[in-house]
């Protein structure tokens, strides 16, 4: 037998892995890794313990009498592990007291403020709360700890990563200066002689908007005034050209209708459902960070207070 100092604490994982789900494919989908790896670190632990572990009958892993007497121990290993990280990360924010969530233009408005509203009711009532545009880059920026949630619309398959479906848009509005054409009949049909104004992150596949795809097929492609960054930015493109938007966020919505010049009104049902053929009903997703042993990382309140604030944004 080796030493145990040789055994890796990810091997230690797999191995809990494997006694609970007796399939090295099933402990490999539940840890997110190549079942080649869960066999080579298998393969490792039996050199390590001079045992196989694990006897495949029936096309299941049974644990040998070594491999239950190792397990408890093994899986105090990992929670203590858990453990020691949840403390340190939970320090390390209590040092720095500040939250970032990375979010979509759409859902920005009022975000930190609502986060503040809910501090002040927690045992940190002096965090302080700041937003960051979302991006391809979130992901990995949340799995590191650079940020601590995420508001996109885009389901996320990492492991280490809670990706939970909060609210779907069920109808568009239309947005245009006051006094545009577009107000004397606002039909897609007429929609689509007109420059668009585009959010950089949009609720759809590879950016892609019904009312785009639905202008090509009709032999008239839509031209793209601005790709805006942010809501106040699309306002002003709004505010100084004959472009329009449709947005399907009731918050966005209420905001740029705020500006004064602007106007927003709601679209017709049977336009909007025609619109919306081929394509699924735009999801609003909040990822958050997972521990080891796959609790998620943020604290109860942050959560509860993102997931309120994403569904009173479409009301």
């Amino acid at each position: 037998m080796k030493k145990l100092s040789s055994v890796h604490l990810s091997a230690i994982e797999i191995f809990c892995q494997l006694y609970l789900k007796n399939s090295t494919t099933d402990a490999a989908s539940s840890l997110g890794l190549s079942q080649p790896k869960v066999s080579r670190a298998l393969n490792g632990l039996r050199e390590v313990f001079d045992d196989p572990l694990f006897i495949r009958k029936n096309n299941k892993l049974v644990p040998t009498e070594l491999t239950h007497a190792l397990y408890d121990d093994f899986a105090e290993m990992l929670a203590c592990a858990n453990s020691i990280e949840s403390d340190a990360i939970n320090s390390v924010c209590t040092a720095e007291s500040s939250i970032i969530i990375s979010t979509v233009p759409q859902l920005e408005i009022g975000l930190a403020q609502r986060v503040i509203e809910e501090v002040q009711h927690s045992i940190t009532p002096n965090v302080a709360v700041s937003t960051q545009a979302w991006s391809e880059r979130s992901e990995q920026q949340l799995i590191d700890g650079e940020i601590d949630a995420a508001i996109c619309f885009r389901h996320s398959t990492k492991k280490e990563l809670l990706s939970k479906s909060i609210i779907q848009h069920r109808g568009g509005q239309l947005v245009a200066r006051e006094g545009h054409p577009i107000w004397q009949n606002p039909t897609i049909d007429n929609m689509i002689d007109y420059p668009m104004v585009k959010l950089v992150t949009m609720p759809f596949p590879a950016n892609k908007s019904p009312i785009g795809v639905y202008a090509k097929a009709q032999g008239k492609p839509m031209q793209i005034y601005a790709t805006a960054p942010d809501l106040g930015s699309a306002a002003s493109s709004l505010l100084n050209s004959d472009a329009l938007m449709i947005i399907g966020v009731k918050a966005a919505v209420d905001f740029l209708s705020s500006i004064s010049g602007l106007r927003a009104q709601k679209m017709d049902y049977a336009e909007d459902k025609f619109l919306l053929q081929g394509f699924c009903h735009p999801t609003v997703y909040l990822w958050l960070k997972r521990a080891l042993d796959g609790k998620v990382i943020a604290p109860l309140w942050l959560q509860q207070s993102l997931e309120t604030y994403i569904v009173s944004s479409h009301k």
